[in-house]
């Protein structure tokens, strides 16, 4: 499959070569696109409180985000600080996450310090996120992580949170793994 067929913004934008070739498909854009998209029960659960918050702004604020409404996918959640110099920087990580990262609690690191060479793969969709104002979602590959974990396969989606409707300041991630003996059952 060619980059052009496994990587389709919402909108008119031209297709972009992922970060990786570990991403099979992403898309971006407003959340009706990607909803056909998601099979993974926690993002779709995520997606649909998220939508609910947003109402008519564009995104939601973090204030409106209530952890408790979302606790059992909790563990597969982490959300990031977007700063107005570019960089981003991991707020609050769920313990599935923290598990599949490798490198203890994340919080308060940044995805160079979590994923050194290979921080493109998670910087990549986080500006796709906080530059177009809209959510993203992914599936690939854990193979440019893997790290001898469980989880062989993931889908990730980001949404974007803000103060106001003109910038992102908070993104929040929900993932869903796939592990190998699931993978082989599928």
């Amino acid at each position: 499959m060619s980059n052009d067929e496994r990587s389709a913004p919402a909108g008119g934008a031209a297709p972009r070569v992922p970060p990786s070739a570990a991403v099979q498909a992403e898309y971006w854009g407003e959340p009706e696109t990607i909803r056909p998209h998601l099979t993974a029960q926690a993002p779709l659960a995520v997606l649909d409180y998220w939508l609910e918050l947003r109402g008519t702004r564009p995104f939601p604020s973090r204030g409106q985000f209530n952890p408790m409404a979302m606790r059992r996918y909790l563990p597969n959640i982490f959300l990031l600080d977007a700063a107005p110099d570019g960089s981003f920087r991991y707020r609050v990580v769920g313990s599935l996450i923290s598990e599949f990262f490798g490198v203890g609690n994340p919080s308060g690191m940044t995805p160079e310090d979590v994923f050194g060479a290979n921080a493109e793969v998670a910087l990549s969709p986080l500006r796709i996120c906080r530059d177009g104002r809209a959510p993203y979602m992914h599936t690939a590959s854990a193979s440019w992580l893997y790290r001898d974990r469980t989880y062989v396969f993931y889908t990730a989606l980001l949404l974007p949170f803000g103060e106001s409707d003109d910038a992102v300041d908070k993104i929040l991630c929900c993932a869903e793994f796939l592990s190998e003996e699931e993978a082989a059952r599928t």
